[in-house]
């Protein structure tokens, strides 16, 4: 029975990767090509998952489509109104910070994301958002009378969508036109705007790429959680910068490989110890890898 567990726990962990793989690859796809950090994208995943649950509960009670493309068009519209929002955000003030202090990036970011937090808590008058249970009936992966190992659809559905979305973008980094623009800028910006790269162009693309990848992993923290509070960007902000740094700040498949083991870790505290003190100790180990980092882990996509 202990092994089985153990086992349902590593298939929990696969749903925590996905989403932290998608939001550490929108730091990545940033920090990339303006070599600042961006603190704003955990408020966007944030946004996301509120804009995903009142799409959802607003189409169920006002249209008499099925549950699935009720949950498809809640999600199309949140991923679109969050894409809208990166992209003003990046119009209106981040593209004037590129050539700026990094300071000057860092210190506007966190103004975005306590503004769009205070924005949503208004709105909602402090209050978290739950979403109703849906495509949870369990399939029996491994049959026991003990302990069956078991997932759900939406779980399934999540992953798939997840990594499918992670490995086009590396696919894209690494063979697009975009992506070869996307490395000579994160090679050297200045040398890339003289050999003729649009700059503004893939910098609005990326930031714009990196916020429907932000979104993503709210609307599915919303889905798989059933919840959706205005402080969770904070946390899961931070957790996932810790991870893209590790991961090597221009490296998507490092961000994967970091995002698989933070949730590893993080699953298996949750299953085995206190769970009031994994992000402590989530934290604590982020911290302490970061700072006994190896030059290996540095490697780019």
């Amino acid at each position: 029975m202990s092994l089985l567990y153990a086992l349902q726990q590593l298939m929990n962990a696969v749903q925590v990767t996905a989403i932290y793989a998608l939001l550490s690859v929108a730091f990545v796809l940033f920090y990339g090509v303006t070599n600042r950090l961006n603190l704003a994208f955990g408020a966007i995943a944030m946004w996301a998952a509120y804009v995903t649950i009142l799409m959802i509960s607003l189409l169920e009670g006002v249209t008499f489509w099925p549950l699935l493309l009720v949950v498809m068009a809640g999600m199309g519209i949140a991923l679109a109104n969050s894409a809208l929002l990166g992209f003003s955000l990046h119009h209106l003030a981040l593209r004037h910070l590129v050539n700026r202090r990094p300071q000057a990036m860092l210190i506007a970011t966190v103004a975005i994301a306590i503004t769009l937090e205070e924005i949503m808590r208004l709105i909602n008058s402090s209050r978290e958002l739950w979403q109703r249970p849906f495509f949870s009936d369990p399939i029996r992966l491994i049959e026991s009378q003990s302990f069956p190992i078991q997932v759900t659809p939406l779980q399934i559905a999540a992953v798939l969508v997840a990594f499918c979305v992670v490995g086009l973008l590396i696919m894209l980094v690494k063979w697009n036109r975009f992506g070869i623009y996307w490395r000579a800028c994160s090679e050297d910006l200045p040398m890339a705007a003289l050999c003729g790269v649009n700059i503004p162009l893939i910098l609005a693309a990326s930031f714009i790429l990196a916020s429907l990848c932000a979104a993503l992993a709210g609307s599915l923290i919303a889905m798989l959680y059933g919840s959706a509070s205005f402080v969770m960007g904070t946390v899961i902000g931070l957790k996932t910068m810790f991870i893209a740094v590790i991961g090597g700040l221009r490296s998507l498949s490092g961000a994967v490989l970091a995002s698989a083991l933070l949730a590893l870790f993080e699953t298996y505290w949750s299953a085995y110890l206190d769970l009031a003190y994994r992000d402590v100790a989530a934290f604590c180990i982020l911290t302490l890898v970061l700072v006994l980092k190896p030059e290996g882990m540095r490697a780019r996509t």
